[in-house]
């Protein structure tokens, strides 16, 4: 069996204030989502079978990109920063 709770946390030689590495990750990801927005975009605008209905069809890729790209971001900060850190006890 294993008990959780909060033991103290060993001391940190550096407190960790470097937000390149995230910051970079989410740019290149937002980046991402972007363009592959923009290629969706782009391929409705040539298809000759979308043109009936071109201006839901954008709205509809728009909000799909946005909500993909949503769900992303905050999967990605939760796992920068999770709430919860169970620390497993150890048997005596």
């Amino acid at each position: 069996f294993f008990f959780f709770h909060r033991a103290e946390e060993p001391e940190k030689t550096q407190p960790n204030t470097s937000f390149d590495a995230p910051m970079n990750t989410i740019v290149f990801g937002s980046a991402t989502f972007a363009g592959a927005g923009a290629v969706a975009l782009l391929g409705s605008c040539f298809s000759k079978t979308l043109s009936k209905d071109r201006g839901l069809t954008n709205l509809l890729i728009i909000t799909a990109t946005v909500c993909c790209w949503l769900m992303w971001l905050i999967t990605y900060m939760m796992q920068l920063h999770p709430l919860v850190k169970p620390i497993p006890m150890k048997e005596e």
